[in-house]
């Protein structure tokens, strides 16, 4: 079988994880980056072995040979990419959100069904075994009638120079368990109702909380943050809890399960998300981009998420963004 041809567009630190896992699969070629960062570009294009760089995505879709695209640019930046992307005949690869706008991800999406290519939204949990498991027993019946979820998504202050500035933990973060709460209800959201604080001195605020109300009753309720100390000695403080009619589940994603203690104090190593082992990124992150290349290799449209789906989280997540703006509850029509 031919390797499966794919540039990867926007090579930020999220963007070289995906170099990482991509350089793992025996059946991809990675023939391109397009990176702005003219220094960084060059760097990753020799540690990876990366024949050809740009700075312009136009001129990579012009020149280079290929079968897939991936897009890890910041989130606003998604919509240009990916439509000339699916004009040239692309697969694509996008990281979450799906976009910022409603309007953005509609191009997006009438660009892909145009152009008859596949669009898969990097909603990563989806590949997580824990929040995978938990969608088996809800389709088994285990679970029952689910009335009520909480999750929380507390970040160190590390990240918030980087996310902050340009968006609110409801883009970034929150939109993971909105996501992961329409896959396990298939339900919508009829309201939102969403506060916030702040703690740091960044454009958009630190902390959020969201209320949710589905359609058919269920209540959900959201905490997400980057206000923990720097030095905390884990990824992400992580928790999901779902009250069904037939179970109560707790998801704790927090904890890795894996110690160290120096002088420097306790440390937990990310042993699911994109752990290296043995200088091999392994991990949840493999598992989706593993998926995606198999589904272009296969002629497979990606079912484990469609962009129909990714674009509904994203109103969800921009009604509560709303809702934060006006100080009031939306209803969601």
């Amino acid at each position: 079988m031919e390797p499966v041809r794919i540039a990867l567009i926007g090579a930020g630190d999220w963007g070289e994880k995906h170099l990482q896992a991509l350089k793992t699969l025996r059946n991809v070629q990675v023939s391109a980056i397009c990176e702005p960062n003219a220094e960084r570009a060059r760097r990753l294009a020799e540690q990876y072995r990366i024949e050809h760089v740009y700075s312009d995505f136009n001129e990579l879709l012009a020149r280079e040979q290929l079968d897939a695209i991936h897009v890890a640019t910041p989130e606003q930046l998604h919509r240009e990419p990916v439509v000339e992307a699916a004009r040239h005949g692309l697969h694509i690869l996008v990281e979450k959100p799906i976009a910022t706008t409603l309007e953005d991800a509609d191009a997006m999406i009438q660009a892909a069904q145009k152009e008859n290519v596949f669009l898969m939204v990097g909603h990563i949990l989806r590949w997580d075994a824990r929040y995978a498991m938990v969608k088996d027993a809800i389709e088994r019946g285990e679970v029952g009638e689910i009335g009520a979820v909480f999750a929380r998504r507390a970040f160190s202050r590390a990240g918030a120079s980087t996310y902050l500035p340009r968006v609110t933990p409801l883009m970034q973060s929150a939109i993971h368990d909105i996501d992961l709460i329409l896959w396990y209800t298939k339900d919508r959201v009829s309201e939102t109702y969403a506060r916030s604080a702040k703690l740091l001195n960044y454009t958009n605020p630190d902390i959020t909380t969201c209320l949710l109300s589905l359609e058919k009753g269920a209540q959900a309720v959201l905490e997400h943050s980057f206000t923990l100390p720097e030095r905390i000695p884990f990824m992400t403080g992580a928790r999901m809890e779902i009250i069904g009619s037939n179970s109560f589940v707790i998801i704790d994603a927090s904890e890795q399960c894996l110690f160290f203690c120096d002088q420097n104090g306790w440390r937990t190593p990310d042993t699911t998300l994109i752990p290296v082992v043995r200088n091999s990124l392994m991990g949840t992150l493999k598992e989706e981009i593993s998926y995606f290349v198999r589904c272009v290799a296969n002629g497979e449209n990606p079912s484990v998420i469609t962009p129909e789906e990714a674009r509904e989280a994203l109103r969800v997540a921009l009604s509560c963004e709303q809702s934060l703006a006006e100080g009031r509850p939306i209803r969601l029509t």
